[in-house]
């Protein structure tokens, strides 16, 4: 009888433990991998990325206040699958004919990944401009595609700025997270223009694989055989191959000076894949920034000195003329 007992418990635990396990793998799927429609929160941001940031509620609700306050204009363009997509535009204080490209980064949207850095560009007279991606924010859409999508969305927003604002503006783009792994796959296109005068990354990953498999793997989980599984599935509902999300293919093709950005305590995506891409970039003009202990997507606050400094060397390098150029 004890035998009896101890094989039923034994396979009730199995069973449990296997379906615990089955459970986190569809959590994750369905949050990470199937990337559908999402409010941005901390809660998400605790459980799938590691990234507990809810004690930046206060810093991040005054700079939200702030942006609003400020002010800012609306603009809308139609992608090439027919989703309409909202943009922002925030102007500095004199007209200036430089501006700042921001791509945001996965489950977030414009205005609160760029909400800190807007009040550091707008002082240098610069205007801010940052779309929602698709499925983000204000823009249409069902779901992300890690930076597939998006790549041409905000090559589209580029041509958008020109016939809006002249063809003679000078542009940088800067990216965050999902969206540095946009900026560093449209430094590979032939549709990026003469415009843009530098791109700063700041913590891309290498690749929408390896990101992946770095999520999987962390959780002890099969992640060939679920990527693979997943990717099948993705090919066939939204028409694109995972494999297609390579930033670090992409930057070998760079030409435009690159800014590579990521804090070395961050758990999401780790430091090593910025690295990876830095060394792989073929850009003449290329530097490594890394924050000391910065968590995923938290370099400019935690390091906002040493950041702002970079960003201000790397302005008066490549963006500014000689009377618009940063002093001390």
């Amino acid at each position: 009888m004890k035998k009896l007992t101890k094989a039923i418990l034994g396979t009730v635990g199995t069973v449990a433990a296997v379906g615990a396990a089955a459970y986190g793998v569809c959590t994750l799927i369905d949050e990470l991998l199937l990337n559908r429609k999402m409010e941005p929160s901390h809660d998400f941001s605790a459980k799938v990325t590691g990234c507990d940031l809810s004690h930046l509620d206060d810093l991040l609700q005054k700079n939200l206040k702030w942006l609003e306050d400020y002010g800012y204009e609306k603009h809308y363009m139609l992608s090439d699958r027919g989703e309409q997509l909202t943009g922002y535009l925030m102007k500095p204080e004199k007209p200036s004919d430089v501006f700042v490209f921001c791509a945001h980064g996965y489950r977030c949207n414009g205005k609160q990944e760029f909400c800190g850095f807007a009040q550091y560009y707008l002082k240098k007279g610069i205007n801010v401009f940052f779309p929602d991606h698709l499925a983000s924010g204000e823009s249409e859409g069902s779901h992300c595609t890690f930076g597939y999508c998006e790549t041409t969305d905000c090559l589209k927003w580029l041509a958008y700025l020109k016939d809006t604002f002249g063809s003679d503006i000078r542009i940088l783009l800067h990216g965050v997270s999902m969206g540095a792994a946009t900026v560093m796959m449209m430094s590979a296109r032939d549709e990026l223009p003469e415009n843009v005068k530098m791109i700063v990354e700041d913590c891309g990953f290498s690749s929408a694989v390896d990101e992946f498999t770095e999520k999987l793997t962390a959780l002890h989980m099969p992640a060939s055989l679920i990527i693979s599984g997943v990717n099948f599935v993705n090919k066939i509902n939204l028409g694109f191959d995972f494999n297609d999300i390579s930033p670090i293919e992409s930057v070998q093709k760079a030409k435009v000076p690159m800014l590579f950005v990521h804090g070395t305590g961050d758990t999401f995506v780790p430091s090593y894949m910025s690295e990876a891409c830095y060394e792989a970039c073929s850009s003449e003009h290329k530097e490594l920034l890394l924050i000391d202990g910065a968590d995923h997507a938290q370099a400019f606050v935690d390091g906002m000195e040493e950041y702002s400094a970079k960003l201000d060397e790397w302005l008066n390098k490549f963006v500014f003329n000689e009377k618009e150029k940063v002093t001390e």
